[in-house]
């Protein structure tokens, strides 16, 4: 078995880390930081710096493989090595994303309906694979929703996009939190839990940063279809669609929606002012992104862990007491920072690392 502590050094084609060392392990890291957000494509990767004089800096190299602790009291992972930097005071800075990353290089496309999303997801890993791409990734899921979903990808698409993209995907559709554990991608219903532990300042908290960011805020679109009828360009206006908290704050922020990609029209003919508005009215009642993104740095040392002592992991729910701040608040971990030299955290983020409604919109409409 290998060393769960020492990052292990593994040559770009190995398969399976934990029965052997591989090229050797990795004491002399200076530094290595394993950083996870919460349903965020590319939103996992390892950061390393190594001397230059250290035992194995000569077998450092692009497409090899890290196997690192990516949280407290969980089993390594691997990361690929995506670049090196030039020694700068005879350090190197090594990147290296989860191997998981290789999904935005895998392209599949199709059309699948079903309530069951682990069979949706597979179809489309099956479609990769029929276009001649080997792979070892395999998915997984414990949702069914209780109505039938589409997933609609004509056009060749990143398996990661279908995962997790941002409008249609299967995160967007069927709700859930995602975790890469090796060549395993599952999508659970819930995948933390409340953890019972409270963080608090003096006691297991060194340092903390909170802020509210109200500058992308929406409470509001304005949906439109444009295209073209007849041979002429023609433009359908929706009404204002408010979100339900919209009332709470003292404007409604409003941006436009572009819904022209959400109907099956024959040719020349054209939604009603009254469709557009309920494709604008569906999309703001479905997203939650419509509230104030709060988020909540802190700097988190457990104090004893004893035997059967719950960890906090990404995606658990715990509560944050700062009483000099007036601050109390209960709310997931969505990013992790942790020292796998150290075994602890440096940083946990409580709050919501999240697209707004803003990109989603700014997507959708090609700003």
């Amino acid at each position: 078995m290998v060393d769960a502590v020492i990052p292990i050094l593994y040559p770009a084609d190995q398969t399976q880390f934990w029965t052997n060392n591989g090229l050797g392990g990795l004491p002399d890291a200076i530094s290595c930081i394993v950083t996870e957000q919460r349903n965020t494509a590319g939103g996992y990767w390892l950061e390393m710096d190594y001397p230059v004089n250290g035992l194995h800096f000569d077998l450092l190299a692009p497409e090899r493989i890290i196997y690192a602790a990516p949280s407290m009291g969980n089993i390594p992972q691997p990361f690929r090595i995506s670049r090196i930097t030039r020694p700068i005071d005879g350090i190197v800075h090594i990147e290296a994303p989860h191997i998981s990353s290789a999904l935005r290089q895998i392209v599949t496309s199709g059309i699948q309906t079903g309530t069951d999303v682990g069979t949706l997801g597979r179809a489309f890993f099956t479609e990769a694979r029929e276009l001649g791409q080997t792979f070892r990734f395999g998915f997984a899921s414990n949702i069914v929703t209780s109505t039938a979903i589409t997933l609609d990808y004509r056009e060749p698409a990143a398996l990661m996009d279908v995962l997790l993209g941002t409008e249609g995907s299967i995160l967007d559709q069927a709700g859930g939190e995602f975790e890469f554990y090796d060549w395993d991608v599952v999508l659970h219903a819930q995948r933390g839990v409340d953890s019972g532990i409270e963080i608090r300042y003096g006691v297991n908290m060194s340092d903390l940063e909170a802020e509210t960011d109200a500058t992308e805020l929406v409470t509001a679109v304005l949906p439109f279809w444009k295209g073209s009828v007849a041979g002429s360009d023609t433009f359908v206006l929706g009404s204002i669609c408010t979100a339900s908290n919209a009332a709470s704050y003292a404007y409604v922020r409003c941006v436009p929606l572009d819904v022209s990609d959400q109907f099956q029209l024959e040719q020349d003919q054209i939604p009603t002012s009254a469709q557009v508005t309920a494709k604008g009215q569906a999309f703001i009642n479905k997203t939650n992104q419509n509230n104030l993104v709060m988020s909540i740095n802190v700097k988190y040392t457990p104090t004893t862990l004893g035997i059967g002592e719950r960890r906090i992991n990404l995606c658990d729910t715990v509560r944050v007491v700062h009483p000099d701040l007036r601050l109390s608040s209960t709310a997931k971990v969505v990013e992790t920072k942790y020292n796998t030299l150290t075994e602890q955290y440096d940083e946990l983020t409580i709050g919501s690392i999240q697209k707004t409604i803003v990109d989603t919109v700014a997507k959708m409409i090609g700003g």
